[in-house]
């Protein structure tokens, strides 16, 4: 995998995904069933992780849209080789394909230089939809990772309703967690967090496999 492209993340990408956040996403839900986004106040100032709870493909930007945050998205490999549209959108909003099983190390750096920059990643602790409503997934401890690695706070945000037919939207921004050596228990510690935000059952305390 190549690292990211130069000047793939340039003033203009961030005037563009922040007037996609701001009107196009939000002026979307607002045209459909509704949206209200709580608890802004609690977002730092400076970069952070954005991490979601994920139950359809409408959360990406929402991570975005209820920050207000510029950011960079983790996004699996397999999307930008299933569908070449589909890669080139979520590419042009900012995603960063990632090997879950073996990330390059030029991936990583790429990601830091990127907060180091002022921008934050959004991420979705459980690596892919859940498959069952209201019951979240096995988590995976790239959050809490990236969070030490580059010394900057998470900020969980529940995610409800948007899957078909959901009703109103609603995105709810949690207090930040501070990073620390215990990625196990930091990974948790944000699982307990979305899981309040957006009453969804914790699954078994077990780690998602790769």
């Amino acid at each position: 995998m190549a690292e990211l492209k130069r000047g793939s993340f340039t003033p203009f990408r961030e005037a563009l995904q922040m007037w996609t956040a701001r009107n196009a996403i939000i002026g979307y839900h607002k045209l459909t069933h509704g949206i209200e986004i709580h608890g802004r106040e609690n977002v730092p100032e400076g970069p952070c992780i954005v991490v979601g709870n994920h139950i359809s493909d409408f959360d990406p930007p929402l991570l975005c849209a209820a920050t207000d945050k510029k950011m960079a998205f983790l996004s699996k490999k397999e999307l930008f080789s299933e569908k070449a549209w589909f890669g080139w959108m979520i590419e042009l909003f900012g995603a960063i394909p990632i090997d879950r099983e073996k990330p390059e190390k030029s991936t990583i750096k790429s990601i830091r230089k990127l907060i180091k920059e002022g921008w934050s990643l959004g991420m979705f602790i459980e690596g892919t939809r859940s498959r069952n409503l209201g019951q979240m997934g096995a988590p995976h401890t790239g959050t809490a990772y990236f969070a030490k690695s580059n010394n900057v706070p998470i900020v969980p945000v529940g995610i409800l309703n948007t899957q078909k037919n959901g009703g109103k939207v609603i995105c709810r921004v949690g207090k930040p967690i501070q990073p620390s050596d215990d990625l196990e228990k930091t990974t948790w510690q944000v699982m307990e967090s979305l899981s309040e935000l957006t009453g969804h059952k914790l699954p078994e305390r077990k780690l998602a496999r790769h």
